[in-house]
């Protein structure tokens, strides 16, 4: 049995005669007790790695105990041992830090073990999790939280030593309809490959960052000059377009490649993000397959009748955005209990486009508020169309981005829109992911509070790939988590993704919210989620995303289905 050990902190000898005898009371052994009195060096103990958990008496130095832990990002569980019973004050120090409390009067062997337990099981979750947050899990590079980190030491590096770094964007082409063709499982070796085909062409000194779906970002550090640059981005463009086989059919794409220099096109980390992408998107915009280096000058061509900017706006203007909608399935009963809606641009040339092609831009021009209205609009419909079909019990989920919530007229507007729709509000959720919360999180909690008052409810999506504050959970009105495909991709093969969402799954039964797993595409997948009683499930082993349309026909076909598997 694994052994953890615990940290007494008390000025009272009882407290550690108490507390002792309780954990060598624990059955199977699993507590090894370290005490102190008095801490000479409290930030050497409070960030010692071989203590898991820290029980604290309370006293005139905790305050002081909790700020200095919550500081330096002290990774133990910090549970607090008071006298009395007071809200207010047991309030104030959680605020500050602290994850648990116990009463000396309650000081019963199980209840302590318990939450010894549970916050031990909290920190390994947490620890598990940050050691994955750092690197993609589909091609091994680095990811956004990794990809900013390395950047910002590169450019430390290219300032003390007087030599230039080149930041080097590339999207993949068209990257959306080799997912809808192929499917996501190809997608994903595509992905891969093209990940391996960048790195063959970088020296030891360079990195190579996935930032999202269909795109990469690579760090050059000592480059001589911008043609040096624009060749290496060249060589990197011909090495993707590369035939490669895919389905047994021959598959090539091409790719859209900014590049920007620091320090001459940019001294702060944004600035040469933006202007590497900004030129990433002039080359997309004339056709891809281009390398464009960053100026001044470069300007999106927002006048042109035939640019993106123009064709977005008259998507707007026109409503050609649409909604289709990935069921959510209960594992218990493989009933359908809920929608994730997902954005569609029915380009009246091209026909359906997926987000990953547009989304970017539209942040960009400052049109996803006006498209997320739209959007919640066209969800609510939905739910009351569901009504009406006998369906009134499944949930429709919407994704919210910073823009729309931080806005001071979104409660209204959503208001509106519940109330002119007829939509029951019970049945809308709203999805937020953790790098929204940590944009602005009093801000956002205060605007999650009054839209929950509205009967609204929150889950927290693509929870373990950010920075997975356990906060979030126990502060804010989130009463579903979704695990991110990522993890779910290589289930039940791949021992980390077991743990990462085995933990999940136990966190979310803890704290009493919904767990839904995003990316199902096997039985395998299914079968292990189900086993782990994760709640739901979503993914292409059920259903792609479909027209509201459709869903009669789902409904009636899954039934079928769960009928043949009784009868068999």
């Amino acid at each position: 049995m694994e052994q953890h050990t615990v940290l007494i902190i008390s000025e009272d000898k009882t407290d550690h005669l108490v507390i002792s005898a309780s954990l060598e009371r624990a059955r199977p052994a699993r507590f090894h007790l370290s005490t102190s009195e008095s801490i000479e060096r409290p930030l050497e103990a409070l960030l010692d790695p071989n203590i898991d958990a820290v029980i604290m008496a309370q006293g005139p130095e905790t305050e002081y105990l909790l700020r200095l832990a919550s500081k330096h990002e002290a990774s133990a569980p910090l549970i607090l041992l008071l006298d009395d019973d007071n809200e207010a004050a047991v309030a104030q120090l959680r605020e500050l830090g602290a994850q648990d409390y116990l009463y000396r009067s309650q000081l019963q062997d199980a209840l302590l073990h318990r939450v010894l337990d549970y916050s031990i099981q909290l920190k390994q979750a947490r620890e598990q999790i940050r050691r994955l947050s750092n690197r993609d899990p589909l091609t091994g590079a680095l990811n956004r939280v990794g990809f900013r980190a390395h950047l910002e030491r590169a450019m430390g590096r290219s300032q003390r030593y007087g030599f230039n770094t080149a930041l080097i964007y590339i999207n993949i082409d068209q990257f959306a309809n080799v997912n809808d063709h192929y499917g996501e499982s190809d997608g994903d070796i595509m992905i891969k490959s093209i990940s391996r085909r960048l790195i063959n062409k970088m020296r030891s000194s360079d990195s190579i960052a996935r930032l999202g779906g269909d795109e990469f970002a690579v760090v050059l550090e000592d480059v001589s000059s911008a043609a040096d640059v624009e060749l290496i981005a060249d060589k990197m463009l011909k090495s993707i377009s590369a035939p490669m086989i895919l389905s047994e059919q021959q598959v090539a794409v091409e790719a859209s490649i900014g590049a920007a220099i620091f320090p001459e096109d940019g001294t702060e980390f944004s600035d040469l993000v933006d202007h590497a992408r900004s030129a990433m998107q002039q080359a997309k915009s004339i056709g891809g397959g281009h390398v464009i280096r960053y100026t001044e000058k470069l300007t999106f061509d927002t006048a042109g009748s035939n640019s993106l900017a123009a064709e977005l706006r008259t998507a707007v203007r026109k409503n050609q955005f649409e909604l289709h909608y990935q069921p959510r399935i209960d594992l218990a009963t493989g009933h359908l209990v809920g929608l994730e809606a997902l954005l569609r641009w029915n380009h009246p040339e091209r026909g359906l486009v997926l987000p990953g092609e547009f989304i970017s831009a539209c942040e960009d021009m400052g049109l996803m508020k006006t498209i997320g209205y739209q959007v919640i609009q066209h969800a609510c419909n939905a739910q009351v169309w569901l009504r009406e079909q006998g369906m009134p019990e499944v949930d429709v989920a919407v994704n919210i981005s910073f823009s729309q919530i931080q806005d001071d007229r979104f409660v209204d507007i959503v208001k509106d829109i519940l109330k002119r729709s007829g939509a029951d509000a019970s049945r809308i959720e709203f999805e937020l992911t953790e790098s929204t919360l940590l944009n602005s999180p009093d801000g956002i909690k205060a605007r999650m509070d009054e839209l929950r008052k509205l009967d609204l409810s929150f889950s927290l999506d693509d929870f373990g790939t950010g920075f997975s504050q356990l906060t979030h959970l126990t502060e804010l009105p989130i009463s579903a988590l979704k695990i991110d495909a990522c993890f779910v991709r290589d289930l039940p093969h791949n021992e980390h993704q077991q743990a990462v969402c085995s933990m999940i799954i136990e966190v979310g039964r803890r704290l009493d919210m919904l767990v839904v797993a995003e990316g199902a595409e096997t039985h395998e997948q299914v079968e292990f989620l189900r086993e782990h009683q994760c709640h739901q499930v979503q993914g292409f082993y059920y259903s792609p995303a479909i027209p509201l349309q459709k869903l009669p026909r789902f409904v009636k076909e899954q039934g079928l289905k769960r009928r043949e598997n009784r009868i068999s």
